[in-house]
């Protein structure tokens, strides 16, 4: 009985040990699937040049209407950018007056459009806040609708129009980046990094030759893009936003307001050489 007991403890040792050997040997070619599949699967970081296009509006037309005094007047703002500058055109309608037509400029403000006339005429000043899909309609003096709600505007679409611009990032060592195109006449220096699985480019408008400007008061460019799938070293441009300062009268900083420009449609962006 004892030589059977002692016959049955080796065999049980013996399959323990080489449970344990096997056990390390599936364990070692584990982890080193894992880190092959890894490395395999590791994205390299943008490098070199990327090139593409982007949209914007060059001619927008939003429509609306103003309720007063239980009558309906009709409004039409026109947007253009042209080589003559930023040109604003509104036309008013009410039901028992001829039509008013004013001309005027307009630029980006702080998160809004500002639109200016220069004619004389109050307001002289609105503003166009994206709300939605839609846009409110607003006045230093204020304006709305004769219960108190907001004029809230319309772009349309079939009478809007776009225009394409060319946009080239190049990926440069140690993280340094440069942009290209996009309405831009010159080329902007900056910053490149990885940020949560995408990239973030800043670049930063020069300072003219002309004009005794300080760093810090100058434009600044962000552009967020996202790699468009595991296959593809093609990255897909999400936004862009601007970042430009406010200056008191005497010329310090005040804040810095922020305008983004998201892309519905997204930019591709190619590697050169692909």
């Amino acid at each position: 009985m004892i030589e059977l007991n002692s016959l049955f403890i080796m065999n049980d040792n013996s399959w323990m040990n080489h449970f344990l050997k096997n056990s390390k040997f599936i364990l070692r070619n584990i982890i080193l699937l894992s880190v092959l599949f890894f490395l395999s699967c590791a994205r390299e970081s943008p490098e070199g040049l990327y090139t593409g296009e982007i949209k914007d509006w060059i001619h927008e037309v939003f429509e609306g209407k103003l309720v007063s005094s239980s009558e309906e007047s009709s409004i039409k703002l026109i947007l253009r950018q042209s080589p003559k500058g930023m040109i604003a055109d509104m036309h008013f309608s009410h039901p028992k007056m001829n039509e008013i037509i004013r001309n005027g400029t307009w630029e980006v403000g702080d998160g809004e459009r500002v639109i200016r006339f220069d004619d004389g005429k109050s307001p002289s000043q609105y503003y166009l806040i994206k709300r939605g899909v839609r846009y409110a309609f607003q006045s230093k003096e204020g304006l709305s609708n004769e219960d108190g709600s907001p004029i809230l505007l319309m772009r349309n679409e079939g009478l809007s129009r776009k225009a394409s611009y060319p946009l080239g990032l190049t990926f440069l060592d140690r993280g340094v980046a440069r942009v290209e195109g996009a309405g831009a006449n010159d080329i902007l220096s900056g910053e490149w990094r990885e940020v949560g699985g995408g990239v973030v480019v800043v670049a930063k408008l020069e300072p003219s030759k002309s004009a005794n400007e300080k760093e810090e008061f100058l434009e600044t460019y962000k552009y967020f893009l996202k790699w468009a799938n595991e296959e593809s070293q093609d990255l897909l441009l999400e936004k862009i936003v601007l970042m430009r300062p406010f200056l008191k009268d005497d010329g310090s900083k005040r804040q810095s307001w922020m305008s983004s420009l998201v892309f519905s449609d997204l930019p591709r962006l190619k590697p050169t050489g692909q």
